[in-house]
């Protein structure tokens, strides 16, 4: 049986509830979302598209070969770096590229 003592701190309970409905993950993709946003800048953004977090590794789709190799390549190290500055609790061991559709509102 379960007794319950006296007053819960809200903080408590949000983080049961949280961790209850399995939010917390996803509220974690969400940051990484904003992140790459910030990471990679407002002219490479445009032709990416986060797909996924999995396994440590995070998952772009990209909208051309040429954005594809110059991430690949010449970004990608960088781009890991600057994404576990900014998720410190997120651990970040890879990020592949793979080509994509993105699409456009």
């Amino acid at each position: 049986m379960n007794r319950h003592t006296g007053p819960e701190r809200i903080g408590d309970i949000l983080r049961d509830f949280v961790e209850g409905k399995g939010l917390a993950n996803k509220l974690k993709h969400l940051e990484i979302y904003g992140a790459w946003e910030e990471a990679v800048g407002p002219i490479i953004q445009p032709h990416t598209r986060v797909a996924g977090f999995a396994h440590h590794k995070l998952y772009v789709d990209v909208d051309s070969a040429t954005h594809l190799h110059e991430l690949q390549t010449f970004l990608k190290r960088q781009l890991v770096n600057d994404l576990r500055g900014k998720l410190p609790n997120v651990l970040i061991q890879d990020i592949v590229f793979r080509p994509g559709l993105i699409g456009r509102s």
